[in-house]
């Protein structure tokens, strides 16, 4: 009975945990759709016009993050005022990161954009969170673009692969990806290393 109880727990965490941080996406995503609705909002999704909603969203997930992980931020004191790219980790559900992206939203007023894969947007029903979140393909042209225009830009260069093949050691698999320094240079910003 105890091993049997404890099998179910072990399943019910590793399928609960994911599901409820989809789940939460897909809210984020149905909140804004009802805020552009109501507001009969047409403008660019990057725009001032949106950062109540944008609170909103930034506050639900930065309670998430105190309540069920005990999320602490430190540093931000540190990023730049101007433009920057921040480099980080790519874990197996980067939630951390969506985490550091409402606190740094909340606390310093201030969006970073994100570059994801492909695939990501490929994913049903997530198009407007993405826009107004931030998150775009990553081009060099359109880091480039974000970057002249003040915005922080935050890149994962272990992207999938390290999403999928990394271990409880965190080592970084970033083979020939050095397209965030190239970018960096060509627009003579800062790049900072986050964990």
């Amino acid at each position: 009975v105890v091993i049997v109880s404890l099998t179910m727990s072990a399943i019910s965490v590793f399928f609960i945990v994911p599901l409820t941080i989809l789940f939460f996406i897909y809210l984020s995503n149905i909140l804004l759709l009802i805020y552009q609705r109501n507001s009969e909002v047409k403008t660019d999704p990057l725009s001032d016009v949106w950062d109540s909603a944008r609170k909103t969203i930034a506050s639900f997930w930065d309670i998430y993050a105190r309540i069920w992980h005990g999320y602490e931020l430190h540093g931000v004191e540190n990023l730049p005022e101007g433009p920057g790219i921040l480099v980080y980790y790519h874990g197996a559900i980067p939630v951390d990161y969506l985490y550091f992206l409402s606190r740094l939203f909340l606390w310093k007023k201030r969006l970073c954009l994100s570059v994801a894969d492909h695939f990501v947007f490929r994913l049903p029903g997530l198009k407007l969170l993405l826009e107004v979140m931030g998150i775009m393909p990553g081009t060099r042209e359109e880091c480039l673009i974000a970057l002249k225009n003040g915005h922080l830009v935050s890149i994962s260069p272990g992207g999938v692969r390290e999403a999928l093949f990394s271990d409880e050691s965190y080592q970084l698999l970033w083979g020939n990806r050095k397209g965030f320094a190239k970018v960096a240079l060509d627009a003579k910003v800062v790049s900072i290393i986050c964990y």
